[in-house]
């Protein structure tokens, strides 16, 4: 072995030697810390390996009370820093890539009562891991990859109220899992691959006031699930596979975007969100606790079940399938003297009578768009004294008394008038006399189906529009003439009205035939006839009918001829 080669290996030891004998990082919760900051701490950028932990130094911090450890590498808890502060009461770990959780990681008998450790690498929670926290009321372990949870994780928390198990991995919540949380007030399980809820899941946590369960693929849901719960605050069910749901009393609700069929809440319910499912009935037992229900986007035929809701403040029936505002309980009116917000939007309603909104003097906001009505008589809304946005687009309108109706509703700020069938004069008339008045006209398009997908109204101004957007809500090329008065080039009317039918998916075909539609159609037959005859006046005077019909005659004889000399030698064989 040559001396260089030597040299070099005997380097490398003394390197390796080095390397070995370095110690982890220790902290010093009384350095580290900012001196003005006795109670709170907040510390980030440190780093430790499962080989060498995080270390701390035998310093004390008898006044900590909360500690925060953030955009570190720690793959375990460090227990040396929680036994060297014996008051902390609330103990933060966020993004510090903690891979495990064992028995070991908690000092027995410390009172901590919050416990954070989200958006971390946590892959399962196994059994009995707080056991050793008495005190812990609060514990979040949302954002990390758990895809299994022990039956007994959560044993001796009998004091836990808030628990935190959003945007994970969980498939299966065993059926004891949360029986020893008896104080339990608030869970939230959202984001998460959980197949199955039924009766005891929940069965002996008979405080929980907040229950989050949205974004959940269920394979089963029991109805009876939550039942047993007798004032829930807050309940999330959006985005998931529940069709039926009975609950005794909630404040708010919320079931968006699933395949719910039925709703029955035998108590009392402030707001219920339920847009874009499949809602054929809805029940409540005290109808008169309903301040909002929104319920686009479904398949209600009626309001039967909204009548009774003497309080009721909005309601939005977007994109159902109603054809009358008539009740078995109130057919003359809608009895809902508190309603301040009104959405009947994109149904299918062809007429209204001049009782259907007596009652309904602190109405605000109404909107009747998208709809079938062929009349709309002014009178109908002389009771919404304090009318302030009036939407009337998508329908087949040709005349309305807006002069009166301005008169008469002095608070009205946003007038939506569009997509009608206004003659050219009259919108032009109208438009004018609405921009006197400083009203705004909103350009608003919309899908014009009862579908369970998303499609709120897309709300804008005429005046933040571009010209290409102004003339692509129009149907009729005479209405979106019209907007060459408010600085819409003439070049850009073509480009608009190929554009207009991909931008708003306003389909133009109702149910039905105006005499208008009648008689533009007896025209087209006529002209249609009048052309058949000229064709064949201009192919008599060429002699090229009597030619073709030669033709035609004569190859019919040699077909008929042919046939029977076929049939004679056949029947000679």
């Amino acid at each position: 072995m040559s001396a260089s080669t030597f040299y070099a290996y005997f380097f490398l030891l003394a390197l390796c030697s080095v390397c070995s004998t370095t110690k982890a990082f220790t902290l010093n919760l009384t350095e580290s810390c900012d001196a003005n900051q006795i109670y709170f701490c907040t510390l980030t950028n440190l780093s430790s390996t499962l080989r060498d932990p995080l270390l701390v130094a035998n310093s004390t911090a008898p006044q900590l009370s909360e500690l925060v450890l953030r955009d570190s590498i720690i793959p375990r808890i460090p227990r040396s820093l929680l036994d060297q502060a014996p008051t902390l009461h609330g103990f933060i770990m966020h993004n510090c890539e903690l891979q495990r959780l064992t028995v070991f990681d908690f000092p027995t008998g410390h009172p901590l009562q919050t416990l954070v450790l989200q958006a971390n690498r946590i892959s399962d929670v196994p059994e009995r891991i707080f056991v050793t926290l008495y005190a812990l009321q609060e514990l979040q372990l949302g954002r990390n990859m758990i895809h299994m949870v022990h039956k007994n994780a959560f044993a001796g928390l009998r004091r836990l109220r808030y628990l935190d198990l959003q945007q994970n991995d969980i498939r299966e919540l065993p059926a004891s899992l949360f029986d020893e949380l008896g104080m339990l007030e608030h869970i939230d399980l959202s984001s998460n691959n959980i197949q199955r809820i039924d009766v005891n899941t929940f069965a002996r946590n008979m405080n929980l006031q907040t229950v989050l369960l949205g974004d959940n693929s269920f394979a089963t849901f029991e109805s009876d699930s939550l039942a047993h719960l007798v004032h829930l605050h807050l309940l999330d069910i959006s985005s998931s596979n529940v069709k039926l749901l009975r609950l005794q009393s909630v404040d708010t609700l919320l079931v968006q975007g699933g395949a719910l069929e039925d709703i029955v809440i035998s108590g009392s319910a402030v707001k219920v969100h339920a847009a874009n499912n499949l809602l054929t009935r809805l029940e409540i037992g005290d109808k008169r606790s309903v301040r909002e229900l929104d319920l686009h986007g479904n398949r209600l035929e009626s309001l039967d079940s909204v009548m009774g809701m003497m309080n009721l403040q909005r309601l939005d029936v977007a994109r159902n399938q109603l054809q009358t505002l008539r009740t078995s309980e109130s057919p003359l009116y809608l009895a809902l003297p508190n309603l301040v917000h009104l959405s009947l939007s994109t149904n299918q309603l062809k007429n209204l009578t001049l009782e259907t909104f007596l009652l309904l003097q602190k109405l605000t906001h109404l909107d009747l768009s998208f709809n079938n009505l062929l009349n709309l008589d002014q009178r109908l809304f002389e009771p919404l004294v304090n009318l302030e946005k009036f939407y009337i687009e998508g329908n087949r309108l040709h005349s309305f008394d807006y002069e009166k109706f301005i008169e008469s509703h002095e608070y009205v700020k946003e007038f939506g008038i569009f997509d009608n069938e206004w003659e050219y004069r009259y919108m032009r008339t109208m438009v004018d006399y609405l921009k006197e008045h400083n009203i705004q006209l909103p350009v608003r398009f919309t899908s014009n189906s009862n579908g369970n997908s998303g499609g709120n109204h897309i709300d804008t101004t005429l005046n933040s529009l571009s010209a290409t957007d102004k003339a692509a809500h129009h149907r009729y090329a005479s209405t979106a003439s019209s907007l060459n008065d408010f600085d819409t080039p003439d070049a850009d009317m073509p480009a608009a009205s190929s554009a207009a039918a991909a931008m708003t998916d306003i389909s133009g075909i109702h149910p039905y035939l105006t005499t208008r539609d009648v008689l533009t159609l007896v025209i087209l037959l006529l002209v249609f006839l009048i052309l058949l005859l000229q064709l064949l006046s201009f192919l008599r005077e060429e002699e090229c009918l009597p030619t073709c019909c030669n033709r035609l005659v004569r190859n019919a004889r040699t077909n008929n001829r042919r046939r029977l000399d076929e049939e004679e030698e056949d029947s000679e064989v």
